[in-house]
């Protein structure tokens, strides 16, 4: 007989006398810790737990997800597989455990698991129900689950996923009526998560979110395979998303639940009937805006996309409007009176969007022939993926970092300061740019650079607009920041490229810039990590103004580009004088 793995199986029970004994038996001797977290059980289920060698933990029920991170918390082993009391390891699954767990490299941090689902006594293979795969089998660390996705929890890796082939048994249901109860304790709490999400149903809500489930339950995941079954799944589905929406319209009637604390709320926007919106946001870049138009009038054609352009300019003074008016008439323009900020502009063009995947594009950029195309085939392939950015690229072709992680708390006093200048090689940097990744693959991504994203949406009605507090820089950190915190994916895509000028408006105006880019640094910090965070990161980037001013003052005394240096320690000077306080140039 094999040596147990080093593994942690973890339960999450309740009540759960007539299934645990099952699912304990087919880990009995495969992981060296078998672990039953049960919330308050009444029946025999921790007595048959401890009986069958498991170690019990008692915690009150606070959320799937929050169950679940703290259950790896108790994990003492370096790999944890999640099972449902429900779910059986087959013999196969077992070997394919163990084979994975000890070939896979320092890069892997879990593996998909696919799920066969019995219902009423039957498998279950249309509908969506197979092969139903989830990450279960983690590397203890480097894994969490997203606490504000407490239904179908989302699980946040720190490193590359594997795929398993044989699939964990899952005897789902016996009846209709427990399955359609199952159902109901889900709309409850999913309802709750849209309302804290705010997410508010719209009237065609109640008819077009269950007639598209029902279709795409029944139709696109071909759940006519299992006949009445089948389609007794779909209707169920279908009934669960009405369900879901009515109870979330009498939580937001009984809460009278507003925004009152400056956050964007959810969204609605005009209804789809494109396949794409093109968002372009314009100041003082006449020339490079006119090229880009170029690039993605093609980009539409090439990828056989009903689109539309809205560009948006923010009074430029060099005859932008005008030109775009004569050069592009299909183009929708929006001439601001004033400089209203990137984010307020780009919230504009949103609001008159009609696609169902809008691009927020710089008007610095040239889109390579199938970009626009490649982003939205993305998006339509994966359903969970809120945000996709392609690969950026400077003129001469070397990639761009456009992908990043969220700012830690040392990210912001390293991060183009005076110490990124002595120490640009250091370990809190590598991880903010995601130097440990290869900018050729696919990858997920804490958020990626604002230049060009497609957003789903339904991405956009969920999280809301731009944050228009940040006139300048920063807005799409916080945005992909609240976009994930609404349970959607945000992807870089390599495949898809986009030609970057990069900083062509706001690189016309250095000291303006220098202020936006540290000021937008503050807001984003209070954001994240509270006001006390964002107060000494002030501090600390004034000092770092005066750092500066000492560091060209000396070279001007030893004579070296003196013009130059004036410049800087002006443009430093102004940086300092303004505070970085959140004020519209």
């Amino acid at each position: 007989m094999s040596e147990p793995l080093p593994l942690s199986v973890i339960v999450l029970t309740l009540n759960e006398e007539r299934h645990l004994p099952g699912c304990l038996a087919s880990v009995a001797g495969l992981a060296r810790q078998i672990l039953v977290v049960d919330s308050g059980s009444h029946d025999r289920t921790v007595e048959l737990a401890r009986a069958a060698g498991a170690e019990v933990v008692h915690r009150a029920f606070t959320g799937f997800a929050s169950q679940r991170n703290a259950a790896l918390e108790l994990a003492r082993q370096p790999w944890v597989l999640f099972l449902d009391a429900d779910e059986r390891v087959t013999p196969e699954l077992a070997a394919e455990i163990r084979q994975a767990i000890d070939q896979a490299t320092d890069e892997v941090a879990g593996f998909w698991i696919p799920t066969q689902n019995w219902m009423f006594g039957r498998w279950i293979r249309g509908g969506g129900w197979w092969p139903d795969e989830h990450l279960r089998l983690l590397r203890a660390g480097r894994a969490r689950y997203r606490p504000e996705v407490e239904v179908h929890e989302v699980v946040e890796l720190a490193g590359e996923a594997g795929r398993l082939a044989y699939p964990l048994v899952h005897i789902n249901y016996e009846s209709y009526r427990e399955f359609l109860a199952k159902q109901a304790r889900y709309a409850r709490i999913r309802a709750e998560t849209l309302v804290r999400q705010g997410r508010r149903p719209r009237r065609r809500t109640y008819l077009g979110q269950p007639a598209r489930e029902l279709w795409r339950r029944f139709v696109t995941l071909r759940g006519y395979r299992d006949g009445p079954v089948g389609l007794f799944l779909a209707l169920a589905m279908a009934w669960h998303e009405l369900h879901t929406w009515l109870l979330a319209r009498r939580l937001w009637r009984a809460s009278g639940l507003a925004n009152d604390h400056g956050t964007p709320a959810g969204v609605e926007l005009p209804d789809a009937s494109l396949d794409l919106s093109v968002v372009i946001v314009s100041y003082n870049v006449r020339e490079h805006l006119l090229a880009c138009l170029e690039t993605v009038d093609a980009g539409l054609r090439a990828g056989g996309l009903r689109g539309e352009v809205i560009v948006v300019d923010n009074a430029s003074s060099d005859g932008t409007a005008e030109a775009v008016r004569a050069a592009f008439p299909g183009v929708e323009l929006i001439a601001n009176r004033e400089n209203r900020g990137f984010a307020a502009a780009n919230n504009q063009g949103i609001r008159r969007a009609r696609g169902r995947v809008v691009v927020l594009l710089n008007p610095d950029t040239r889109v390579a022939r199938d970009a626009l195309g490649r982003l939205v085939r993305f998006l339509d392939e994966n359903p969970a993926v809120g945000v996709v950015g392609p690969r950026l690229v400077y003129p001469d072709g070397r990639t761009q970092l456009s992908r990043r992680r969220f700012p830690t708390l040392l990210t912001g006093f390293l991060e183009s300061t005076v110490v990124q200048d002595y120490w640009h090689d250091n370990r809190v940097l590598r991880r903010y740019y995601v130097a440990d990744r290869s900018d050729d693959e696919t990858q997920e991504v804490d958020w990626l650079v604002g230049a060009c994203l497609a957003v789903r949406r339904e991405a956009i009605e969920t999280a809301g607009l731009l944050d228009e507090r940040f006139f300048l820089y920063s807005e799409e950190v916080e945005w992909c920041w609240r976009i994930r915190r609404a349970g959607w994916r945000v992807v870089y895509l390599p495949e898809a490229t986009v030609y970057h000028h990069e900083s062509a408006s706001a690189g016309q105006e250095p000291a303006s810039r220098q202020i936006a880019f540290d000021t937008a640094k503050v807001q984003l910090y209070e954001r994240l990590h509270g006001r006390p965070a964002a107060e000494i990161l002030r501090a600390f980037l004034l000092l770092n103004y005066l750092a500066r001013i000492a560091i060209e003052g000396a070279k001007w005394l030893l004579g070296h580009k003196r013009a130059l240096r004036r410049e800087r320690i002006a443009r430093y000077w102004q940086a300092f004088g303004s505070g970085l306080r959140a004020t519209r140039p």
